[in-house]
């Protein structure tokens, strides 16, 4: 049976391969200028074995295959790879009534996070994962730029509850999180500004329950501690023991009082303190709350 996987999606197309359970496994390009002896090699060192053998096939597109190599191929399981659509070589397959199968591997780039979800809905539907829409779309927003780290853990959940329904509790714990479970993360990439990153924790954090009050709470406290050790720098050792901080934390705070300045933390500070009174205000809504802020750090 020949293969046909049409994408560039390299997790996805892996998974495929999987799916075809072929326990033997060998992989060439089409570029490759001695392919048939390598494969004719391969086939007869595998002549006598009892299993199926699968070959994968790489490197397809703008390769004219010519007709006497599809003949070779046609009574093996092979997988064709192609990065996009080749009707030339269907038709080629047509016309010597070549039986195949062609499977287009979506992308896994999404610009926003209904995308995601949709793709996230189909996917676990596949996979018979019993997972609430809600849920989802809470993955979708926290996973939408590194989809991989989250496909890879859903193919893990059936074999922990393969006909039941997977609850908040159960995913947060099953889950492995593009962070760790520390609301301290944040100021790393925050200061950093890796803005990608610090939204992602940020989305993450309020997925998980944390309240809107404590990120606030945390990072005002955090970057005001911050503001004191740069002034104050003679007395930052009496200041940071007075404040009762553990060694590792006083390091860090060190470290980030050398990668921000004095205007750049009041401008944070007092954009903290704005969105902390509009949110116990209710004007500000909490699903808001991340893209305000991050627009405004971003402004700032």
């Amino acid at each position: 049976m020949i293969y046909i996987f049409i994408g560039e999606e390299d997790y996805l197309i892996e998974e495929k391969l999987e799916d075809l359970n072929f326990k033997n496994k060998v992989v060439f390009s089409l570029k490759d200028k001695e392919l048939k002896q390598k494969l004719t090699q391969y086939l007869n060192q595998r002549l006598f074995s009892t299993e199926d053998i699968c070959i994968v096939l790489k490197d397809g597109d703008k390769i004219d295959l010519d007709i006497d190599f599809l003949n070779f191929i046609k009574n093996k399981n092979v997988v064709f790879i192609f990065k996009q659509k080749t009707e030339v070589f269907l038709k080629k397959l047509k016309d010597l009534k070549i039986p195949h199968r062609v499977e287009e591997i979506p992308s896994l780039s999404f610009k926003k996070p209904e995308d995601f979800l949709g793709f996230l809905i189909k996917y676990t539907e596949q996979h018979n994962i019993h997972i609430p829409t809600k849920i989802l779309s809470a993955l979708s927003e926290v996973f939408l730029h590194h989809p991989t780290i989250l496909l890879n853990d859903l193919k893990k959940l059936k074999y922990y509850k393969p006909n039941g329904t997977f609850t908040k509790e159960e995913i947060l714990n099953l889950i492995r999180w593009p962070t760790d479970s520390q609301i301290f993360e944040l100021v790393d990439a925050l200061l950093d500004r890796k803005y990608e990153n610090f939204i992602m924790r940020l989305k993450r954090e309020i997925v998980i329950g944390t309240k809107i009050e404590s990120i606030i709470g945390f990072l005002y406290k955090t970057l005001l501690r911050i503001l004191l050790i740069k002034k104050i720098k003679p007395y930052q050792t009496k200041l940071l023991n007075t404040l009762d901080i553990k060694p590792a934390y006083q390091w860090k705070l060190r470290e980030y009082s050398k990668k921000i300045s004095e205007e750049e933390i009041k401008k944070i500070l007092q954009t903290l303190s704005d969105l902390d009174r509009k949110y116990k205000k209710f004007i500000l809504k909490e699903e808001d709350f991340v893209y305000e802020f991050t627009r405004a750090i971003k402004s700032s």
